[in-house]
């Protein structure tokens, strides 16, 4: 029996219930008979654990949330089945794995606070996750938009490079394995604990009447019973879960365990980019190089899905979702063959309006090119700058149309200068919209020396206004992001905070200006993806852009 799952987190009407770290599978058509239930335990204490009521049942025994009287403090404490207790050498093993999951921290990982028998009882107390697992999310939900699944993929990478550099395979990456919370934080579950009763609950691949959730993410080597399964078996299980997020079901279906389980090893799966067209291609790509059927055509560590990912969520957000990004190189021979741009959206489209965007998209690479020319072959092309140096600003012919990235900044400049000027009648609200202006202009366009020079002026305090101190602050962590010192980055941001997540919001109304807020979320992503094991908790609501609006039809 599957533990029942309360209401959504992320239901806005009713507030949702928790859900306890043993996660759900997905039953298969026909159905197996019901274990003879259990004695139900609530009200009762083991050890320093209260229990308060019974969340269900799982494959290893019962769910429970208890309360930890010594921390006052919501567990999940999960009994282990009698007859799976019973066997010393698993009973050892469990132990030790569970030990080794113990010593393993991290943000996206649900953690083992406690291994302990009391009056014959053997049980473990677990992390209490409020929310839903992502199976149940796709079912009420349907599938997340772009931003919403590189987000969760993200941080089940980051979960996955951390347990491979502790030595521990997972070995049942599901979606029922990955628990969202209700500001979408991901927790993955059962970390190491799969193999640990594997004689006693083998899948027995011919009968129809068994749990489907793990044939369906298999990984080939799995499947032929390899003997020798590292990190790589993980990378294919995710893959498929990812297929599954964006596809809306799994990439093998069958009427029996194993007929899902031979496609595994001899099915190429339905191409992502055909069941969904408006999905950038490197997203596609990335999923499917996770499913390669032979591990060393995989990803190699999750450390590298984690940049690749990152580096697509850059694009995304950068472009927004109705404007062309640029797709990844080095992703791997399917990314050499993609299209050079790639149309990000996140609902699919009729055919006829599939035909106008990209006509829209045609006329106005036509234009651009038209423009180019116009602009680049006037006369002899200036010369090149020094190496480092920034490029000097474009001289215009009278009447000349303004195009010019060197045009656009003397404008920013122009405008910024006057803000600052003497002027009894300053208007501060406009020179700080002149100020964020000029320097998000300087990191779009990773003029990072500009940048510095810039946001140290501000911290100055012209016009003894405390907002220009601040911003400099600021844009000075966001500099420092994009250098890749995470850490000095981090620690300004913290600052910049002080553990009130309205401070930010406060000095800057930065929630209103979406530019700003934006870069601030793709510099702490790099920072996050530059050392998620050491990324500060407090700047977590700052890590991601908010969510686009509904598009309505």
């Amino acid at each position: 029996m599957a533990d029942p799952v309360t209401q959504s987190a992320t239901q806005e009407s009713v507030p949702p219930e928790p859900v306890a770290a043993e996660p759900v599978a997905a039953p298969a058509a026909d159905t197996a008979a019901a274990p003879s239930p259990e004695p139900d335990l609530t009200g009762q204490t083991f050890g320093d654990f209260r229990i308060m009521r019974r969340l269900g049942q799982g494959g290893m025994g019962q769910v429970y949330l208890a309360e930890q009287i010594s921390l006052k403090r919501h567990v999940a404490l999960k009994f282990l089945k009698a007859d799976l207790a019973a066997n010393e050498v698993s009973l050892r093993r469990f132990k030790q794995e569970a030990e080794s999951v113990a010593r393993v921290t991290h943000a996206n990982i649900v953690q083992i606070y406690a291994i302990a028998e009391t009056a014959g009882q053997h049980y473990m107390a677990l992390e209490y996750v409020e929310g839903k697992n992502l199976r149940e999310f796709l079912e009420k939900r349907g599938t997340p938009d772009v931003l919403l699944g590189l987000r969760i993929m993200t941080q089940v990478a980051a979960a996955l490079q951390r347990a491979n550099e502790h030595g521990i395979v997972h070995r049942d990456i599901k979606p029922e394995n990955i628990l969202l919370t209700r500001t979408f934080e991901v927790k993955v579950a059962d970390f190491g604990l799969s193999r640990c009763f594997g004689e006693q609950q083998a899948v027995h691949l011919t009968q129809s009447n068994v749990t489907m959730g793990t044939p369906l993410y298999m990984s080939p080597e799995q499947v032929e019973g390899k003997r020798t399964i590292d990190h790589r078996s993980d990378i294919y299980s995710f893959g498929v879960t990812c297929y599954h997020m964006f596809a809306g079901h799994p990439p093998f279906r069958g009427t029996s365990p194993f007929e899902v389980a031979v496609q595994h090893v001899q099915k190429e799966p339905e191409p992502l980019a055909e069941i969904r067209p408006d999905l950038p291609a490197d997203l596609c790509t990335i999923i499917h190089k996770m499913m390669a059927k032979q591990p060393e055509a995989r990803y190699q560590t999750a450390r590298e899905i984690l940049r690749d990912v990152s580096r697509l969520r850059d694009a995304v957000v950068v472009a927004g979702t109705t404007a062309l990004a640029p797709t990844l190189s080095g992703v791997g021979e399917a990314a050499a063959a993609a299209p050079s741009t790639t149309l990000i959206r996140t609902a699919p489209v009729s055919t006829s309006r599939k035909v106008f965007l990209i006509g829209m998209v045609l006329v106005a690479l036509g234009v651009g090119m038209a423009f180019g020319y116009l602009r680049n072959h006037p006369g002899p092309p200036p010369e090149a700058p020094p190496n480092g140096e920034n490029p000097a600003p474009e001289t215009l012919a009278p009447g000349k149309a303004v195009f010019s990235i060197a045009d656009e900044e003397k404008r920013l400049l122009k405008n910024w200068q006057e803000s600052v000027a003497p002027d009894p009648g300053l208007d501060a609200i406009a020179g700080m919209r002149h100020a964020i202006d000029l320097g998000l202009f300087y990191l779009k366009h990773k003029r990072l020396d500009d940048a510095d020079k810039f946001f140290q002026e501000l911290e100055k305090n012209p016009k003894g206004l405390t907002s220009y101190k601040f911003l400099g602050r600021l844009g000075k962590a966001i500099t420092l992001a994009f250098r890749d010192d995470a850490k000095s980055s981090n620690e300004l941001f913290v600052r910049l905070v002080d553990g009130k997540p309205g401070k930010i919001g406060g000095a800057l109304s930065w929630k209103s200006d979406k530019g700003l807020r934006e870069m601030i979320a793709k510099a702490l992503y790099r920072n996050y993806v530059n050392g998620p094991e050491t990324f500060p908790p407090q700047l977590e609501a700052y890590r991601h852009p908010p969510r686009p609006a509904p598009r309505r039809e």
